[in-house]
């Protein structure tokens, strides 16, 4: 709580809402003329956004926030501490710096807390932060609510986050950006290790879905054999399930939500855990991927990717989209250059297994069934 007099640290632009959704008042002809200039004036305005992204302090969220920064928008950072938000604000060279800790449920609170009560708008946010595990663990690590962390910070954070500010979304007809992967699809490149489909995402019965350490299920399908490859690959087939829910549940309030695939980008923090595993063969995969292959995309690709679906009219990408590049090879980051619309895998189109991984998530998390 602020106390008398002080400043709140969010940005107050004069309007929020895009430009897309408003129409000219009817009666905007029969205005003086300098009513109207004053009118159109407010209308520009209301293209600046207010924007929350979390995982801004590196990688593509970090891109993201510069680039929209720099047109003019006002960027919420969403980081894991305050030293976190401190490093994203002068990387993208402004923006208000929040904690988010998404490995911490209550941290998600008094986020959401805050924000919804101080926070004089919120038009857009963008759920990208992620964590990726090492391929050699044989246990998993834990969020401080004793979830497998991979899932717990990717999906089960994210889920409280957006629930959470889903009311103050709706008040501003607001969109909720999800960043997801093509690695969901065990079938896309990536979508296994080395063909194997054992580590391609499924997510079962979802028993396994928030257990807790204790010796039980450490999977979401409910295996108690650990592989980090698959925690990752199950954490954004969650992504793209829940983007899909998540349209379908608050369209019709008026909240957008729309999914996308940045592509490979090797040089994210995602790729931390491979580089400690074998930074030699991690440094080589890189350095082929990005200068020889050129499937790995540089960071600033995903970014553009990510500021344009935060910023990016319905009628170019409309609400429950799920976008990716045409080719890995592919730098295109808007719909007019083939950044567009694309195929999800066949369990994320299961809609009943879209709607039971709601309901499961919402029971993890302490949230009524069926908000």
């Amino acid at each position: 709580r602020r106390s008398q007099g002080e400043k709140s640290s969010f940005p107050t632009n004069p309007a929020h809402r895009r430009l897309p959704r408003r129409a000219t008042p009817c009666n905007a002809h029969h205005m003086p003329p300098t009513a109207l200039l004053l009118l159109l004036l407010g209308l520009a305005r209301s293209a600046a956004l207010q924007i929350a992204i979390t995982g801004s302090n590196s990688g593509i969220g970090a891109s993201a926030s510069k680039m929209l920064l720099e047109r003019g928008h006002s960027v919420i950072h969403a980081c894991r501490t305050a030293e976190a938000a401190a490093e994203a604000v002068a990387l993208a060279g402004g923006g208000a710096p929040m904690v988010c800790d998404l490995a911490d449920l209550q941290s998600v609170r008094r986020f959401a807390a805050s924000l919804s009560a101080e926070a004089p708008a919120l038009d857009v946010l963008c759920l990208n932060a992620g964590v990726s595990p090492s391929r050699k663990a044989e246990v998993p690590a834990r969020t401080r609510d004793g979830f497998e962390e991979t899932v717990g910070v990717n999906h089960i954070g994210h889920f409280l986050l957006a629930s959470l500010l889903e009311p103050v979304l709706t008040r501003s007809e607001g969109t909720v950006v999800v960043t997801a992967s093509g690695v969901h699809d065990p079938d896309a490149p990536g979508g296994t290790v080395q063909g194997d489909p054992a580590t391609g995402a499924t997510l079962g019965d979802l028993s396994g879905l928030g257990a807790v350490d204790g010796g039980g299920a450490v999977m979401v399908d409910g295996a108690t054999a650990y592989c980090g490859a698959k925690a990752y690959h199950d954490s954004k087939l969650c992504n793209v399930l829940f983007a899909a829910e998540a349209a379908r549940r608050w369209g019709g309030g008026g909240v957008a939500v729309r999914a996308f695939n940045p592509g490979l980008i090797t040089s994210t923090g995602l790729f931390r855990a491979a580089r400690r595993d074998n930074f030699l063969s991690a440094a080589l995969f890189s350095f082929v991927a990005t200068s020889v292959a050129r499937f790995s995309q540089p960071v600033e690709v995903g970014g553009a990717r990510l500021a344009y679906l935060a910023t990016a009219p319905e009628e170019e990408v409309p609400p429950g989209s799920y976008l990716s590049a045409p080719a890995a090879t592919s730098a295109a980051a808007t719909v007019a250059d083939g950044f567009g619309p694309a195929a999800v895998s066949r369990e994320a189109q299961d809609k009943e297994l879209a709607a039971r991984l709601w309901e499961r998530s919402s029971a993890v998390v302490g949230l009524g069934v069926g908000v």
